[in-house]
């Protein structure tokens, strides 16, 4: 395994959050605001596999921005939060998606919380 290269403060950072799910979970557990289990927390990702799911919150959870706390009932019960470190994140990653939008989706269309979105049933796409 390659050692990281860390002479640059953003390379340690970029670490931590690169990938393609890292920043997608870090997001969905700041903005559900609670512990989730597991499936809780896999349902509001679309596209993610089991296998990959769980790899990246066991490298989320070593790098400490998750918490992964078991519950000590029966049946047992594993939830997971956002730490300190990881709530520290999200005003960074609240910057980068507004550089994103602003410089690299500039055309995307936005919309305000009231908008109501059709169902995929409702789209239709012609092949």
């Amino acid at each position: 395994m390659e050692v990281p290269r860390y002479d640059c403060a953003v390379d340690a950072a970029m670490s931590v959050i690169e990938g393609r799910w890292r920043t997608v979970i870090i997001c969905k557990l700041a903005r559900l605001g609670i512990p989730v289990r597991y499936n809780q927390l896999m349902s509001e990702i679309e596209g993610i596999s089991p296998r990959i799911f769980t790899l990246q919150l066991k490298e989320l959870e070593k790098d400490g921005i998750i918490l992964r706390t078991v519950c000590s009932e029966s049946p047992k019960r594993v939830e997971y939060s956002l730490s300190d470190e990881g709530v520290s994140l999200i005003p960074v990653l609240m910057k980068l998606a507004e550089w994103g939008l602003k410089h690299r989706f500039a055309n995307m269309v936005t919309f305000d919380n009231e908008t109501i979105l059709p169902s995929s049933d409702e789209i239709k796409i012609k092949a």
